[in-house]
């Protein structure tokens, strides 16, 4: 034993030589034919320089030698990987499928008597909509008609779910900017322009010329494509009758049809050229105003008296409901069809008692103006206050399986062109040749 324990003492710094030789070996590389200083340095993942660098002798030499030992240089070594703390992600928002205690906020210039009407309208839809369990805290100023009055309320609406108002478009902006910064949604009741295009959860109750003669062409494009389409020129400028006729020209346009034309004025020979015998007649004129209207319904009076057979339709105008009383035999016996987004049926039981209710709560009658303000406030508030309070977040998804009892106004809101949503519900107000009225949605 102690022999053995000699024998490796002695052959212990021979064992340790050959280990260091092995060790400087993995460190060599032995040149080959064809190889380059550029290709030996990108095969061992190490540079040129520091390869030359660490063969000083033979980096004098012009080309490497078959068979030359290289040192290699050993890579650098990296620091070890210390993993960065992630922070911590933000909660997910908390979506909320129903508020039952929604802060509402009204911006109405009360000085005007239409304003009140209409605030007076949401109160009663906001009766409705308490009996259902819902907690309405509502806010209401007088607003005014300047942006620095309504600016001045700006800090009031900060903790507010939904904004009704204002009606100045001078005031919109700065409440749609508070609106976008807190996710508060604003409904304005009055308003028709597309300057909010790109504010969300912006609602335009009352939808412009373009987006509702546009929703209506398409409905007669879907219900009345066949029809001999006669546009009356009155020879006036009129913005609504021009929108409705262009958009008319480009949809009979893209079904390769062009309406006939027929000035206001003409006489019977011309009236007799533009209709035909055999088709049903859409006649639309594109002037909202009633002296022309008064000039066309002379004419078809006149027509139908000396040509029974041919088959007249007219289309018209919301405007032309505030003188619908006296016009009301000849539209039926016209066989008109009215644009509108709202109808307001005083004949209706339900119309009725909502007008009974309206003067014991308030002591005052309902005005005569169309659309009637008391139920367009009614309508619009019950719809909202009752949709975002049972669907809270949802609400944008699924207003459209809100069921709707309106007393004059219905509601069918789409994205335009921008981020706000629009109000594209329209109907046609038919008034039928035997003294009837249906509406046509």
């Amino acid at each position: 034993m102690k022999r053995i324990l000699i024998l490796l003492y002695c052959l212990l710094p021979l064992l340790l030589c050959a280990q260091g030789i092995l060790s400087t070996l993995d460190d060599m590389h032995k040149v080959v034919k064809g190889e380059t200083w550029e290709s030996i340095a990108a095969g061992h993942g190490i540079s040129v320089p520091d390869l030359r660098a660490a063969n000083p002798d033979v980096a004098k030499k012009k080309k490497l030698k078959k068979g030359t030992l290289l040192i290699l240089p050993r890579k650098p070594q990296l620091p070890e990987y210390a993993p960065v703390a992630e922070e911590p992600a933000e909660p997910a928002p908390v979506i909320r499928t129903s508020i039952p205690d929604l802060k509402v906020g009204v911006l109405l210039p009360l000085s005007d008597k239409n304003m009140v009407e209409f605030y007076r309208g949401m109160l009663m839809a906001a009766d409705s909509v308490r009996k259902s369990g819902v907690n309405l805290d509502i806010h209401a100023w007088d607003c005014g008609s300047t942006a620095a009055q309504v600016e001045a309320l700006l800090p009031n609406l900060s903790e507010l779910d939904i904004i009704f108002g204002p009606k100045d478009v001078t005031q919109i902006l700065p409440v749609a900017e508070r609106c976008r910064e807190h996710g508060i949604r604003l409904v304005l009741p009055f308003y028709s322009g597309q300057a909010l295009q790109d504010y969300p959860l912006v609602y335009n109750a009352t939808a412009s010329s373009t987006v509702l003669f546009g929703a209506a062409v398409e409905k007669l494009m879907k219900f009345y494509p066949d029809k001999n389409y006669v546009i009356v020129q009155s020879g006036k400028e009129d913005k609504k009758g021009k929108i409705l006729r262009e958009t008319l020209v480009d949809a009979l346009g893209q079904h390769s049809v062009s309406p006939r034309t027929l000035a206001l004025e003409s006489d019977d020979f011309a009236y007799e050229s533009a209709f035909n015998q055999f088709r049903d007649n859409m006649i639309v004129i594109d002037d909202t105003g009633i002296p022309s209207l008064n000039i066309l319904l002379a004419h078809l009076k006149t027509f139908r008296q000396t040509h029974p057979q041919y088959r007249l339709s007219l289309l018209g105008y919301a405007d032309w409901l505030d003188d619908a009383d006296r016009l009301m035999e000849d539209l039926f016996a016209s066989d008109t069809y009215i644009i509108s987004p709202y109808y307001y049926n005083v004949l209706d039981n339900r119309i009725k008692r909502f007008e009974r209710i309206y003067a014991r709560n308030f002591r005052a009658y309902i005005g005569k103006d169309n659309p009637r303000y008391a139920a367009l406030g009614f309508d619009i508030a019950l719809y909202f206050l009752s949709g975002v309070s049972s669907m809270g977040d949802t609400f944008e998804q699924m207003q459209g399986s809100l069921r709707q009892e309106p007393y004059q106004n219905w509601f069918r809101f789409e994205p335009g062109t921008g981020l706000s949503l629009s109000n594209k519900f329209v109907q046609f107000i038919h008034h039928t040749t035997d003294n009837k009225i249906e509406l046509i949605r």
